[in-house]
């Protein structure tokens, strides 16, 4: 039987956790964090995005593939974004809570970040519970460097454990990008982990999912044929359990 991506994440343990998606470089799976932001912010979360791929004009279309309307989401304060690539490369547009920096260096880099949610977003996330989308991981180490990223990622984890405890963290990473030595390190500092895998046949694209890694006690890693379909909006990714 079909579901929806977000059928394989329980509810109840979401809150408090981190969750890697980990995918290759022709999967469709880079689209399981915007549906699960949609999912997030139409369930009353402000959605904090620390973007590093792209203009925030591609983020927004990115977001639109399951029919998230960004721009209306930061209209309405309902999604902030701190735009590291925009600050980088001079990409900065005039669009309500999308915020930039004056330099991104990995030493002043998250001291930074933190001044934007003490003054900027204090109000903003005391009432509401906060979803953090980083997108990517791999935009960040080829930012900042493989080192740097892990060790600003480790900063990041214990800070925001303190300041938003209940808060879920979400990390999109392309695996192609980075070192196996990096994405192991990712996998195990997550509570949730989900492997996309995708190769080529005659008939066209094929997908794979698997739940590597999920924080209940019941878990068993699951494995799940993997579609992107013509529905609209959450219904659009589609998954079926194989049988081992």
């Amino acid at each position: 039987m079909e579901m929806n991506v977000i059928d394989l994440f329980r509810e109840e343990y979401l809150p408090g956790s981190t969750v890697s998606i980990i995918y290759d470089a022709y999967s469709s799976a880079w689209k399981i964090p915007f549906l699960l932001l949609r999912h997030a912010v139409e369930n009353g979360h402000v959605g904090i995005i620390s973007n590093y791929v792209g203009p925030i004009r591609s983020f927004i279309r990115k977001a639109s593939t399951v029919g998230f309307d960004m721009e209306k989401a930061l209209r309405n304060g309902d999604v902030v974004v701190i735009d590291l690539f925009g600050t980088r490369y001079g990409s900065r547009e005039s669009i309500p809570n999308v915020f930039y920096l004056d330099k991104v260096e990995p030493e002043t880099l998250n001291p930074k970040i933190d001044r934007i949610y003490n003054i900027y977003l204090r109000e903003l996330v005391q009432d509401r519970p906060v979803f953090r989308l980083v997108y990517t991981l791999d935009g960040v180490s080829l930012l900042l460097g493989e080192d740097s990223t892990l060790k600003l990622l480790n900063q990041t984890l214990a800070s925001r454990t303190r300041q938003l405890p209940d808060s879920i963290l979400v990390l999109a990473l392309n695996r192609d990008v980075v070192s196996t030595r990096f994405v192991a390190w990712v996998s195990g500092i997550s509570d949730y982990v989900i492997l996309a895998k995708s190769w080529l046949e005659e008939t066209g694209l094929k997908e794979a999912l698997y739940l590597i890694s999920a924080p209940y006690e019941d878990f068993e890693p699951e494995m799940y044929s993997f579609r992107v379909t013509k529905g609209k909006g959450m219904e659009k990714l589609r998954v079926r359990k194989i049988s081992p």
